[in-house]
């Protein structure tokens, strides 16, 4: 469905957060005005949009779920969202954002911000029936972006997704067998949806807590989601500039 080959100009960027304090520090960066003829009305999701520079840059935020005034995380919001985003506004790339666990022994630091690669899987879709394992698994792909990354000097990784911030040993399991940098909880379900439409997406994933630290994952997202947002902030602008006039080879 993306509206046009690998080499042509990326027009029109959609970026999906999970989060309205994640999102915040872009929207007014950027100042996006809010839209309220782009989603669903019955639906939680809003959307936000500006022309920057060369690029029609949408932001769509979950939303709130009413009964308990939080954000709607989590895949089932995720895929409900990217699947207005690409029926309704038809862009040439899909941007996961957020914030994620990450990996000491692998490099991050609270505030690390990381680039896809690769695909997309799911840590927590413990399935073993052959065929049934490895559809659970997903591999759902990313762009490949390592000039992008180079050029933003960015380290990237696999992203992984499952619908706990708790720490579980068979999930850690699982993210290490596929060599993943980072655990949230939005990206493959995302992925899912741009893969099956034919659109291409990528993630920038901002760590708020180590999993494989002595802590509280939940105590340590709270502590640090600040500081975590700010750093992802940064990226995105930096990453929207980079995208002027160029094309999804461009980022290979």
């Amino acid at each position: 469905m993306s509206n046009q080959g690998s080499a042509m100009p990326i027009n029109h960027v959609s970026i999906l957060m999970a989060m309205r304090d994640e999102a915040q520090p872009v929207i007014d960066s950027l100042k996006l005005q809010k839209r309220d003829d782009v989603i669903h009305s019955q639906l939680p999701m809003c959307c936000y949009q500006k022309q920057v520079g060369s690029i029609q840059l949408s932001l769509i935020i979950s939303g709130v779920d009413d009964r308990h005034g939080v954000d709607n995380i989590g895949s089932e919001a995720a895929t409900l969202m990217a699947y207005e985003a690409i029926t309704r506004l038809k862009p040439d790339l899909i941007i996961s954002a957020g914030t994620a666990g990450g990996f000491a022994e692998k490099g991050a630091n609270i505030g690390t911000v990381y680039v896809s690669e690769a695909h997309f899987v799911y840590h927590d879709r413990h399935v073993p029936i052959p065929g049934f394992n490895e559809s659970s698994i997903g591999k759902y792909p990313a762009v490949e972006a390592s000039r992008l990354a180079k050029s933003l000097n960015l380290p990237s990784g696999v992203i992984s997704t499952g619908s706990s911030l708790e720490k579980s040993d068979k999930d850690i399991l699982v993210i290490n067998q596929h060599n993943a940098v980072a655990k949230e909880m939005e990206a493959a379900a995302i992925a899912w949806v741009a893969m099956l439409f034919k659109v291409p997406m990528m993630a920038l994933k901002s760590i708020t807590n180590l999993v494989d630290q002595e802590n509280r994952s939940e105590e340590e997202f709270l502590n640090h989601l600040s500081r975590a947002s700010r750093s992802l902030h940064d990226k995105i602008l930096d990453l929207v500039d980079y995208l002027q006039n160029k094309s999804i080879e461009d980022l290979a």
